[in-house]
């Protein structure tokens, strides 16, 4: 029995790695960008505009945080999809706290009004999509 509890505590810490890592690494490649003081290589090399940067970070960040409280892609969840904007909407307001303390970079709500369109474009198309394959199925 001790077994079987052992690699069910292994499956479980596996699946949570999986689900949440994602989460992790997107957090902290926007937090890289966010921690690079004003004209620096990295954002002046950067290929779109920073508007398209930000949104796009966002949804990427909307759609892992929906995977990683959803337990998975499918099926629409109103707690998941919520509980991923309150998050992605908390990290948002945090980067920009961040950036009054890198040098050259200031804090911009209309920075989190894009990176909140961002996050709800993609749990709108999450929820669209599951919707639609929910009301063929049933």
């Amino acid at each position: 029995m001790q077994e079987i509890s052992k690699v069910f505590k292994k499956k479980t810490m596996l699946q949570l790695g999986s689900l949440w890592l994602p989460v992790l690494i997107q957090m902290s490649l926007i937090f890289y960008f966010s921690a690079q003081p004003k004209g620096s290589p990295v954002l002046e090399s950067f290929p779109a505009p920073p508007g398209l940067g930000h949104l796009v970070g966002y949804a990427i960040l909307g759609i892992l945080l929906y995977r990683a409280f959803n337990s998975g892609i499918r099926g629409w969840s109103l707690a998941a999809g919520w509980k991923s904007f309150l998050v992605g909407l908390l990290y948002a307001v945090s980067d920009e706290i961040h950036q009054l303390y890198v040098p050259g970079r200031e804090a911009c709500l209309g920075d989190v009004d894009i990176d909140a369109a961002g996050m709800l474009l993609t749990l709108t198309v999450i929820w669209v999509k599951e919707a639609g394959t929910n009301n063929t199925q049933g």
